[in-house]
């Protein structure tokens, strides 16, 4: 009976989702309905519509119950109107229900658990792209409550009228340009799970897996040996062993096999030994420790961690497992342990510089071997095209999410579409520097707080931002600057 509930309830809120707002059972309302209205606006901001609201939920919600409500634009003279993402106010069983089975259909919905006897604050702030039809439009508050696959009305609420209280000024974000890297390092990174015979530390290319492991690092290999734009550098290996058996057994054996890789590459012309880097880290505990951080399955999972990151001994902490964690040891003897056999390999190259028209090609095909700069550059060409240059600016981004100069970059192009949530997420990775505080000021406003934005526009031009005293010019049309 729950699974067809549930199938019913799936059914109904993807009917929901097609025609933006729920069929519903059109009956008189009961409830003078569990929501206070505290403060309402709707405007224009930086060619956005913004929608800003503060409810007070004061009414228990029953059992396997949601309220749904839908905050919309309507102008009545031209038949049109906008509504933003759904506010589900749930029970506890519904709320585990949405998180379970509608969150992905309503990604962009406010969804809040009342809990039984206590007010709930609900905070909601949306954008949307703005139409010039908006201007004469008002806020509406569409009620509705849910319950197994029937969505009743209980009627809208008038919230307010669009205002424009503010008026539209520009924005002057700002970002950095990469600076060219004089040496182009690059790295491709694996893991191969090379097979030995008890005792043994040659390899047998024919063992187990042993041909696919082999051929994963030769294609790792290959895939930069064979690109005429590259010159390897160096190849390191790095051994390691699994925690069972004696220590220094484990350091021998991982050191010996880490050799005979080497040798191996060497021997079938796929690298010369000269440019491998051959070492051993011993017995695995790190990879040990994070398998067990991860696979809560595992018996006495909680006691093997304890001894496996206590400072004992390491054949002292095998010994204890053994003891104290005789299944858990059993377990991972034969679903961890042979992962932690495993070989780590590096290969470090250098890339030449490209010219523009290369950059074009090469960023289609290996972009990683492109420079930041170089990306910025070919992003340039495309600065009358938005669509293609923020494709770029994308890829750059995947290919360098670290980096503060593209972290900047996508600050400036969400500040440009009036998402400040966004913009101020990739500030976070940016360390303080003008840009910053410049970009930072932009969000503040944004989001409606003035005098921070103010107060850091002064300090943007302090710190020399060419565009902060035109911003501080803007801030004036809304508010009195001394």
């Amino acid at each position: 009976m729950k699974k067809i509930l549930f199938t019913i309830m799936i059914l109904a809120s993807a009917t929901v989702m097609l025609a933006q707002r729920p069929a519903v059972n059109l009956v008189s309302p009961k409830l003078d309905y569990v929501i206070k209205v505290e403060d309402a606006t709707i405007k224009e901001m930086g060619g956005k519509v913004v929608v800003a609201l503060k409810l007070n939920a004061i009414q228990d919600i029953p059992a396997r119950q949601s309220v749904v409500l839908v905050p919309e634009l309507v102008d009545t003279l031209t038949n049109r109107s906008f509504s933003f993402p759904y506010i589900y106010i749930n029970s506890r069983n519904q709320q585990i229900f949405f998180d379970r089975e509608l969150k992905h259909i309503f990604p962009d919905a406010e969804a809040v658990m009342k809990k039984k006897g206590k007010d709930l604050k609900i905070s909601y702030l949306r954008y949307a792209e703005y139409e010039d039809w908006m201007r004469k439009s008002v806020l509406k508050l569409q009620k509705m409550s849910c319950g197994c696959n029937v969505f009743t009305s209980r009627g809208s609420e008038y919230l307010c009228s669009f205002t424009n209280e503010q008026p539209v000024i520009k924005l002057y974000p700002v970002f950095r340009i990469p600076k060219p890297e004089k040496v182009k390092t690059r790295q491709e990174k694996g893991s191969a799970y090379l097979c030995f015979r008890i005792n043994r530390t040659e390899i047998d290319p024919a063992y187990m897996s042993n041909p696919q492991e082999l051929q994963k690092i030769n294609n790792t290999i290959h895939l930069v040996k064979n690109d005429p734009n590259v010159e390897i550098q160096d190849v390191s290996i790095v051994g390691y062993a699994s925690p069972e058996g004696e220590e220094n057994r484990n350091m021998k054996l991982s050191v010996d096999r880490t050799e005979s890789l080497r040798q191996y590459l060497n021997t079938k012309g796929i690298i010369s030994s000269s440019k491998v880097k051959a070492s051993s880290n011993g017995e695995n505990w790190k990879g040990f420790v994070a398998y067990l951080n991860g696979h809560y399955e595992v018996p006495n999972r909680s006691t093997l961690l304890s001894i496996a990151t206590s400072p004992s001994a390491l054949d002292e902490k095998e010994a204890l497992m053994k003891k104290k964690a005789p299944e858990g040891f059993n377990y991972c003897l034969k679903n961890c342990f042979p992962s932690l056999r495993c070989t780590e390999y590096a290969v470090r190259y250098i890339v030449r510089p490209f010219t523009l028209e290369e950059s074009e090609k090469i960023f289609e095909t290996r972009p990683i071997n492109l420079s930041l700069n170089e990306i910025y550059m070919l992003a340039g060409k495309y600065s009358d095209n938005q669509q293609k240059y923020m494709s770029i600016m994308r890829k750059a981004y995947l290919l360098f999410p670290k980096d503060e100069c593209i972290n900047l970059t996508m600050a400036y192009l969400s500040i440009e579409r009036g998402i400040a949530e966004d913009a101020e997420e990739y500030l976070k990775k940016v360390s303080d520097c003008p840009e910053k505080t410049m970009n930072m000021s932009l969000v503040y406003y944004l989001k409606g707080d003035i005098d921070n934005a103010i107060r850091l526009a002064k300090s943007a031009r302090e710190q020399g931002v060419k565009d902060a005293g035109k911003q501080l010019e803007e801030y004036s049309k809304i508010k009195e600057i001394k």
